[in-house]
């Protein structure tokens, strides 16, 4: 009988907690493997091993036998699989006890089975996150000896898989961002996936899931779904990236990639984004940070921090709206003269006008510097 030794203990408590007598669980050498007497753990209790080598359907003990491991009380085979996996034992006068034992066994049995199940799941699972490992990182090439280890795991690498990387983000004293522990919050994700039918690891403290590919919008909904559910499950806000296609077996080492990508990206504007979304971002997060501070100084050097969030909303806005300011009012509730003033207002304290194309890049780029060195200061 393999379990670990707090299911074990678990177990019994919860027998004492119906029976209102002390419980003993024996492996299938009759040793007391957990006990709800602490004193009898590890003893060998001879009437647990003469129900097991006999195949006795119970044991019933009158009398005391300290120096056997015994007390009075009615022991039962525990069947796992068609065997006799261990004994159940209940402790006190077999008059009063042994009414109890048939519901004791059929609950022991439930509770055991299940238990083993979550074992094997979870054996399940972290073989197969070694093997994601295995598949995405390693330099491992035989793609028959790949192929083989995934069909034994449930897993057609032959199939055409998308990534998605889900980053977990909580809030910190001050309101800024931090970094969670995903390994945990993959407890209460799992089910999520589970439902989902996706492969899921935790690889480099973020969520990696792997889905076969059914076109970019059904993904994007899997995705997002996903998300919504998580955000709710754990408390937290999500961002992610999503590889631009699917792709079959070494080559699915691109959608990671990919995705890694496109959730670099995301982390500065929050939301989920596919790669070829991340193109703009990717780019201004690979320019170096003193390069991208020394624009910064020389675009907004002159204004205030607060002046330059708002300057900095005002150009995010003006690329959201397609440059329409009638949707920008819209947006911020405000007159559409109003959202003309901001425009000039941003004109003056830069120097630079969104309006002409070559400044606007410029504009651009400094709101996405400005977002990155947010999050450059949060993490």
């Amino acid at each position: 009988m393999l379990i670990a030794k707090e299911t074990a203990l678990s177990i019994v408590q919860e027998m004492k907690a119906a029976a209102g007598c002390d419980i003993n669980l024996m492996d299938d050498t009759g040793r007391i493997v957990a006990s709800t007497d602490q004193a009898r753990m590890g003893q060998i209790h001879a009437g647990a091993r003469e129900l097991l080598e006999k195949g006795l359907d119970r044991l019933v003990v009158y009398e005391d036998a300290p120096r056997q491991g015994t007390l009075r009380g009615v022991n039962l085979p525990i069947r796992m699989e068609g065997r006799a996996a261990g004994v159940i034992g209940i402790t006190g006068a077999p008059e009063r006890v042994e009414a109890l034992g048939g519901v004791i066994q059929r609950m022991t049995e439930i509770l055991l089975r299940d238990a083993q199940r979550q074992q094997q799941e979870m054996l399940l699972e972290d073989a197969r996150q070694c093997f994601i490992e295995s598949w995405l990182f390693s330099q491992e090439s035989d793609l028959a000896e790949l192929e083989l280890r995934g069909h034994l795991l449930g897993i057609d690498i032959t199939r055409p898989w998308t990534a998605a990387l889900l980053e977990l983000r909580g809030e910190g004293e001050n309101g800024t961002g931090k970094e969670l522990d995903n390994a945990r919050a993959l407890t209460k994700i799992r089910p999520i996936l589970r439902r989902e039918d996706a492969l899921c690891a935790v690889v480099n403290q973020r969520i990696l899931m792997l889905f076969e590919s059914r076109g970019r919008h059904a993904g994007l909904l899997r995705v997002d779904r996903i998300r919504s559910e998580v955000e709710s499950a754990c408390g937290v806000k999500v961002c992610g990236g999503i590889s631009a296609g699917g792709r079959r077996g070494l080559d699915v080492r691109l959608c990671y990639q990919e995705a890694r990508t496109a959730c670099l990206a995301a982390r500065s504007g929050g939301g989920i984004l596919f790669y070829d979304q991340a193109s703009l971002e990717f780019l201004a997060r690979s320019i170096p940070p003193a390069i991208r501070r020394d624009v910064l100084e020389r675009v907004l050097g002159a204004c205030p921090m607060q002046e330059r969030r708002e300057l900095m909303e005002t150009v995010r806005l003006y690329f959201q709206c397609d440059g329409q300011t009638e949707r920008m009012a819209a947006a911020l509730y405000i007159h559409k003269n109003t959202v003309h003033y901001r425009l000039q207002k941003l004109k003056e304290k830069t120097r630079y006008s969104i309006r002409v194309p070559k400044e606007s890049v410029l504009l651009c780029l400094c709101e996405l510097f400005s977002r990155q060195e947010e999050v450059y200061k949060e993490a």
